[in-house]
């Protein structure tokens, strides 16, 4: 089983047709933000693109995706915000959106709401033997959550969560500077950055092992 997941889109797909193998991977996720404050018609443009490459995408929205945008992931049955689906011995489940912020982007939620939407998205996935988050947010005090100016601008909620539970690897985004790996709990996190930089993480599970590994195209 093979994964790509990216995210950070920002309605900039053209590097997703660079990414090695994309093609032949058993699914694409993208972590959020495929939108700079778009609706149904922008995303649904970044998904015919996507899907012309990888026929298989699961995706949630980012704190620059619109309500509307979740609402149409869920119409295709796609949406992992809140939500999991087993991928074999894999189990991945999703956060969208991002913490409340003073810029006010069209989907930011209160930590207590995303620490919500992280345990209803596990339950469906908790007796997979690899567990899978992908957060658009990144977990706080982290290697993978450093704004420019020196800030951890990552969630409480998302840490914590991690630090409770029996996760493999968290994929994650949000923080475009903040590009490179940490250890949270159990989990591996990785934030490869946004797409149209060449950022994406791959994911591999034989049923044994599973491995991810930050990539640039």
């Amino acid at each position: 089983m093979v994964i790509i997941a990216f995210g950070d889109i920002h309605m900039r797909t053209d590097q997703a047709e660079r990414i090695p193998g994309i093609g032949e991977a058993d699914c694409v996720v993208v972590t959020g933000d495929l939108t700079m404050g778009g609706g149904r018609v922008e995303a649904s443009s970044i998904l015919h693109h996507l899907t012309h490459l990888c026929p298989r995408v699961y995706a949630q929205i980012g704190n620059m995706d619109t309500k509307e945008v979740d609402a149409l992931f869920t119409d295709m049955g796609i949406n992992l915000n809140g939500k999991g689906v087993m991928l074999g011995d894999m189990g991945i489940f999703g956060l969208g959106g991002s913490k409340i912020t003073r810029f006010g982007a069209p989907s930011e939620f209160s930590e207590a709401q995303l620490e919500q939407t992280l345990w209803r998205g596990y339950e469906s996935v908790k007796d997979a033997r690899f567990k899978v988050l992908f957060s658009h947010m990144p977990p706080v005090n982290t290697l993978v959550d450093e704004a420019r100016r020196g800030d951890h601008a990552g969630s409480t909620s998302v840490r914590r969560f991690l630090e409770d539970t029996d996760c493999h690897v968290c994929i994650c985004g949000h923080i475009h500077e903040a590009i490179g790996t940490d250890t949270v709990g159990s989990a591996l996190v990785i934030n490869p950055g946004t797409l149209y930089r060449g950022g994406y993480v791959r994911i591999e599970c034989d049923g044994n092992t599973i491995k991810a590994h930050l990539e640039r195209c």
